[in-house]
């Protein structure tokens, strides 16, 4: 089951406002509809903690490489 396209269209908005990578919303969007379909459980914790990893890895963070992008 995928994700509304609205909530799709809006991690990807928010995504880019951040100025963040568009791989990002790419995998916020995977994330959200391996939930929503039930492939994936929020409440498992090492699930939750090794997409965490996945999405912290991916996100550029001011000053990181003195160009904000990683």
């Amino acid at each position: 089951m995928a994700i509304d396209a609205r909530i799709a269209q809006a991690i990807t908005d928010a995504v880019e406002e951040a100025g963040q990578r568009n791989e990002l919303a790419r995998r916020l969007t995977a994330w959200f509809e391996a939930v929503t379909s039930g492939i994936e459980d929020i409440n498992d914790e090492a699930t939750a903690d090794r997409r965490l990893e996945i999405l912290f890895d991916g996100t550029a963070v001011e000053g990181e490489n003195g160009d904000g992008e990683n």
